[in-house]
């Protein structure tokens, strides 16, 4: 099997598949990482994404927290306590769905440059 690129790496890694087959998933559950893929058996082992998905997805939520923000603001059609209700449930929500799969990114990519040096 030959090595894909990059780009293709990184994204089966977001959409959280292997990044060398892309048919099996990276995950063994919401967010731990499988060991060996079932499918091609290339192994993960020591492929950690540590902080990174972490702030990538306090980037990504900021991006969509605070245009929501400013426009609740500027209508004041909804009181203090709808506003912030909406927002944390907005927030909660989207952290949720973003961070597997910054995950599966940030693995792809560590996965990636190990493959390069090696």
């Amino acid at each position: 099997m030959t090595m894909p690129s990059t780009s293709v790496a990184l994204l089966r890694g977001f959409l959280r598949k292997c990044p060398r087959c892309g048919s099996a998933a990276l995950f063994d559950g919401y967010l731990k990482r499988v060991d060996v893929c079932p499918h091609c058996a290339e192994s993960f082992v020591g492929v950690d994404a540590d902080d990174g998905p972490a702030w990538l997805t306090i980037g990504l939520v900021a991006h969509i927290i605070v245009p929501l923000l400013i426009y609740l603001e500027t209508r004041g059609t909804l009181s203090y306590g709808a506003e912030a209700a909406l927002l944390l449930s907005v927030t909660t929500l989207c952290t949720l769905l973003l961070l597997p799969l910054c995950k599966g990114f940030f693995i792809a990519a560590v996965w990636s440059l190990s493959r390069k040096s090696g």
